[in-house]
């Protein structure tokens, strides 16, 4: 099956993870766990800065890996789209993606920044909370890293749909129908009420390496763990960082 490429773009702990499951229930579209394919062109790129490489500049060489790194990467994945989830919207990344397609088309998610502070503080327990809220929110954080891609995607004026944390909880079937318009699909049957852990092409998450336990999701409803912020969030974190939203300019 000829496959098209499209991206996702996600704040981490915005129901990234609850809108993979649910789209890797069709048979038309495949979303990946968090990418490494944006690393491996990092590395690719890489390469050209070595003497051995400066020493005999065959740039053509590197270039076909990286021009067909995502064919090579999917290439058992029968499906007509594959969502790869990276932080795609940085500059390096983006330029990269313009260089490789003409057209382009991405789907962002998104979540207000101390609801993703305070979900990963509650996940992973850390020692010190304002050190690791700093580490998150910092230019290659887990947050930091992918505000600044989402917000460079849309200050680029790429094409992109965006959806919202509380719109994807309250009205899980719409956005998801906004998705396959989105992507010109045949709209397709998705249970709600069954939700399967995540999995791509039968491997699944191994959170033991992580802090916390960052992917395991409800399987039998949807629906949104209510909390306090400031019983997670330290005060100066909080006010540092509640001004901070997508249509900000905010770049550390």
């Amino acid at each position: 099956m000829q496959k098209q490429f499209c991206f996702f773009c996600a704040l981490p702990r915005s129901g990234s993870t609850l809108l993979s499951s649910l789209l890797n229930q069709t048979n038309q579209i495949k979303v990946s766990a968090n990418s490494i394919v944006t690393n491996i062109i990092a590395l690719l790129s890489d390469l050209k800065l070595e003497t051995s490489f400066k020493n005999f500049p065959y740039h053509k060489g590197i270039d076909n890996i990286a021009f067909n790194i995502l064919n090579l990467y999917y290439y058992n994945i029968n499906t007509k789209v594959v969502l790869d989830k990276s932080p795609w919207g940085t500059e390096f990344n983006l330029q990269f993606l313009q260089w490789l397609f003409q057209d382009r088309k991405f789907i962002l998610l998104t979540r207000p920044i101390l609801e993703c502070l305070a979900s990963f503080i509650k996940a992973e327990k850390p020692n010190n909370v304002l050190e690791r809220c700093e580490q998150l929110m910092s230019k290659e954080g887990m947050i930091g890293k992918n505000l600044i891609s989402i917000q460079n995607i849309i200050n680029k004026k790429e094409n992109y749909i965006l959806i919202s944390y509380e719109d994807l909880i309250k009205n899980t079937k719409k956005e998801i129908d906004k998705i396959f318009n989105f992507l010109n699909l045949e709209h397709e049957e998705i249970n709600y009420n069954k939700i399967e852990q995540f999995n791509f092409d039968g491997v699944t998450y191994n959170d033991s390496v992580l802090f916390g336990d960052l992917h395991t999701i409800k399987t039998n409803a949807i629906e949104q763990t209510n909390y306090k912020i400031d019983d997670y969030l330290p005060k100066e974190i909080i006010k540092k960082y509640e001004h901070i939203n997508i249509r900000s300019t905010w770049i550390r």
